[in-house]
């Protein structure tokens, strides 16, 4: 199973998602690679916040906590439930504390290999290309305007119907950020 680093940690957070903790043994005969391989991949996700290494495993961390990072934006404390992380292809990580920032520091990167984000509703991991977005909904938990991701476009819309705000996909937020002068293009 030949895969990339960066296609080897979108599964390992994939099977946590399912599993909740994972033996390190096991993940390396999953993915068919060594064990050295499989702590390099998981200490990448550690430094990102997207998992936390445990005795002998992994699991995912609980995503209601505080980390001790900021926002590499607007330096604001990174909280895990709407965590964004951004690595790009020389390996640095970039934290935002939210989808706003996250997207504002995505946005016209060539160098990105993966930027993951949080569920609002669930916590899950995403993949940030595949989201579906609420702008401007009544429930501002973060930066302004108020940007949260979701897994499906039905629970989008579910959220919207109950808070307000658009629903929208990565590059309708994209437009609605550069009309509203926060993404200069």
């Amino acid at each position: 199973m030949s895969q990339t680093p960066a296609k080897r940690r979108e599964q390992i957070v994939a099977w946590l998602r399912e599993d909740q903790w994972l033996r390190i043994d096991e993940l390396a005969q999953r993915l068919d690679v060594s064990v050295m391989t499989v702590h390099r991949d998981l200490a990448a996700l550690a430094d990102a916040g997207l998992v936390e290494k445990v005795h002998g495993g992994v699991r995912l961390p609980d995503p209601n906590l505080v980390t001790t990072e900021t926002c590499s934006l607007c330096q604001m404390p990174v909280k895990r439930r709407l965590h964004f992380v951004i690595t790009t292809r020389q390996n640095e990580v970039i934290r935002a504390c939210c989808p706003h920032c996250g997207l504002l520091l995505l946005h016209g990167r060539p160098d990105v290999a993966t930027a993951l984000i949080r569920d609002f509703i669930y916590g899950r991991i995403l993949n940030v290309y595949q989201a579906y977005f609420v702008v401007e909904s009544r429930i501002a938990v973060c930066c302004q305007p108020s940007v949260l991701a979701f897994a499906s476009q039905t629970d989008a819309a579910d959220f919207q119907h109950g808070f307000g705000g658009q629903v929208m996909q990565l590059g309708q937020v994209y437009d609605f950020l550069s009309h509203s002068h926060h993404i200069h293009t």
